[in-house]
């Protein structure tokens, strides 16, 4: 049961890893961090919030908006900004990635916050990107 709602380590993250993160980090500061707006958590759901990080979110909201959101779209915490999980459900629309917002995204596990989400993917400490989101 509690692999369905957390990611659990499987694996202590050895010396070689770390080295290997922080290189693929670079690139992730390349790619991710000006696109999506990565925040290096280490549990990348991009593919499923419509590739808007949903770390940006003040409380780290990682399966929807808090009860605050206002009915303008705007943020509980800096009420200037619109809520990151208004702009996930209009880029869901816009992309027909819908259904994906139904995904229950795993508890963050700090740990692993700082390493390259895809040494976690291919050491199978999270699950990997969805790529298609099939028909709405």
């Amino acid at each position: 049961m509690r692999k369905n709602i957390a990611t659990l380590q499987k694996s202590p993250i050895s010396t070689g890893e770390r080295k290997v993160s922080r290189f693929l980090l670079f690139f992730e500061d390349l790619v991710k961090v000006p696109l999506f707006g990565c925040q290096h958590c280490g549990e990348c759901v991009l593919s499923s919030t419509a590739f808007v990080c949903s770390q940006r979110c003040p409380k780290k909201m990682r399966n929807g908006p808090c009860g605050g959101t206002g009915e303008d779209g705007s943020c509980e915490v800096y009420r200037d900004r619109k809520c990151v999980w208004y702009t996930i459900y209009r880029r869901s629309q816009l992309f027909s990635r819908m259904r994906l917002l139904l995904k229950f995204n795993k508890i963050h596990n700090w740990d692993l916050e700082g390493t390259a989400a895809w040494v976690n993917v291919f050491k199978r400490r999270i699950d990997p990107p969805i790529w298609f989101a099939g028909k709405e």
